[in-house]
């Protein structure tokens, strides 16, 4: 999409904000949080709030810019004709894809990045609980089992990061000022002052046997989807750990309870499942040596909304100046 500084839209655009009724108050965009964030750039034409349930399909079609935590592509396709902007408040965009419905006309902007100072802190948290056998420890102590094993310093420890992006960089910084020697995986291979090696999809199952954690941070892609199974968790040196805040696909999680049940693995945490909240009857609550966090890694209380609506301020001033737009999602990639 070519987006020039005579565009009308951009000046004074007519914005469709469509929250998802029953979700964390702090994920709902207000009117007086979209305004806040523009007052500086231009002022709205037109502003609409709206939960999806009680949809103002007028307004909706007359829109230039959509905010929205859960899009309706299929509505997108057939009524937003007038939409030059998607700014979608979440970071994964898989549920999406494939990506027919957009139009080159239409631009979709992710949250990509606004999760990294609290997804950085979680990762550290659980790479070191990881090495310290937090995940056993827990277990031994729901069966009232007293098992003491003592553990060296993480510093100097090595951990894999599938997915260098926003958040696996966060991670890797947090990790590399602990003291964890970190190597990466990146599709680009572009370097990362924070990780001592970089490499690319190609060379990931050559580090699986030098990496004492894992850490699984990328996009789900059809070349994503069931990257980690038996043969990757064979891989990995006995004892050793994992950590998800990527997404559920991309583990097969027979294996992964496979792996723990035999003690290969000394431990995992996951924070995203393919059914959330994660089924009372789900097996996973009870594998051994397995934490189950429910989708807290990345996101807090406040601030979350603000940081979304950063961007599209950001990329409103990026239009209006003829400037490229950040967080902008590829539809091939799919992210």
């Amino acid at each position: 999409m070519v987006i020039t500084a005579s565009d009308a839209w951009i000046r004074a655009p007519r914005i469709y904000v469509e929250n998802a009724r029953g979700r964390d108050p702090a994920y709902e965009v207000t009117a007086e949080a979209v305004l806040g964030s523009l007052r500086s750039l231009c002022a709205p034409a037109e502003l609409t709030c709206r939960f999806s349930d009680e949809r103002d399909l007028p307004a909706f079609r007359r829109a230039d810019i959509l905010i929205a935590g859960r899009l309706d592509t299929a509505l997108i396709a057939s009524e937003a004709r007038e939409l030059k902007l998607i700014q979608c408040t979440s970071a994964g965009v898989e549920a999406y894809a494939p990506f027919d419905w957009l139009p080159p006309t239409l631009t979709l902007t992710n949250a990509s990045g606004v999760h990294a100072a609290k997804v950085g802190e979680f990762g550290l948290m659980a790479c070191l609980m990881l090495h310290e056998g937090v995940p056993e420890i827990a277990s031994s102590q729901r069966r009232h089992a007293w098992n003491r094993r003592l553990r060296g310093v993480a510093a100097g420890r090595r951990v894999l990061i599938h997915g260098v992006g926003a958040l696996g960089g966060a991670v890797a910084e947090r990790l590399h000022g602990a003291g964890f020697r970190v190597t990466g995986v990146r599709r680009s291979g572009k370097p990362h002052a924070a990780i001592e090696r970089m490499t690319t999809p190609a060379q990931f199952h050559d580090e699986l046997p030098l990496a004492d954690i894992i850490v699984l941070a990328c996009p789900l892609t059809p070349e994503t989807r069931g990257l980690v199974g038996a043969r990757e968790l064979a891989a990995l040196p006995k004892g050793s750990g994992l950590l998800n805040i990527a997404r559920a696909g991309v583990i097969d999680h027979a294996a992964l309870t496979s792996s723990l049940d035999s003690g290969h693995l000394s431990g995992a945490i996951l924070d995203v499942f393919e059914q959330e909240p994660l089924p009372a009857g789900s097996p996973l609550w009870d594998v051994p040596n397995l934490m189950v966090f429910p989708h807290v890694s990345a996101d807090a209380p406040d601030g979350y909304v603000d940081r979304c609506l950063a961007i599209l301020a950001d990329n409103l001033a990026r239009a209006k100046a003829g400037q490229p737009l950040h967080n902008t999602v590829d539809p091939q990639l799919g992210y």
